[in-house]
């Protein structure tokens, strides 16, 4: 599916388990967004906005925190706007409902939110691993000087 050299190395997670999470979430977005709502469901805390939120945020997250390249993951992060356009549009030919700029305006809020925690996330695993790698060399280079 995707060769093991582009995948980075979560420390918390296998790479099959964030695609997998990924893919699920992705499933979960294209049969929620066929389905019509009705006004009670919508109107209800706004939960379908919420979900669009939390769906788009992993969406954008899982490719920040996977794919080894910055610019492939940037890519493939910035590219889920897109799909949300796409699947609201779809969603308004197929079910008759009227176009909904909150969804819209959630979709792309969840796609920021993911690609600025996935910048987090990659920089702390950058910087984590140089500044750990610097404490190991001064350990060993403490250790030698020793004996």
């Amino acid at each position: 599916m995707i060769p093991e050299k582009n995948l980075l190395k979560p420390e918390w997670n296998s790479n099959r388990t964030l695609l997998s999470y990924w893919m699920w979430a992705l499933f979960l977005l294209f049969i929620g967004s066929f389905m019509p709502f009705t006004t009670i469901i919508h109107n209800f805390f706004l939960i379908d906005t919420v979900v669009h939120l939390i769906l788009f945020c992993i969406l954008s997250f899982v490719p920040m925190i996977l794919l080894r390249s910055r610019k492939t993951a940037f890519l493939f992060s910035i590219a889920m706007t897109t799909i949300g356009y796409l699947l609201e549009m779809l969603h308004m030919m197929l079910t008759g409902e009227n176009y909904n700029a909150i969804n819209l305006l959630a979709n792309n809020a969840g796609v920021l939110t993911g690609i600025a925690a996935g910048f987090i996330v990659r920089l702390k695993n950058h910087y984590g691993t140089t500044e750990q790698n610097n404490i190991n060399r001064k350990q060993e280079s403490e250790e030698n000087s020793v004996s």
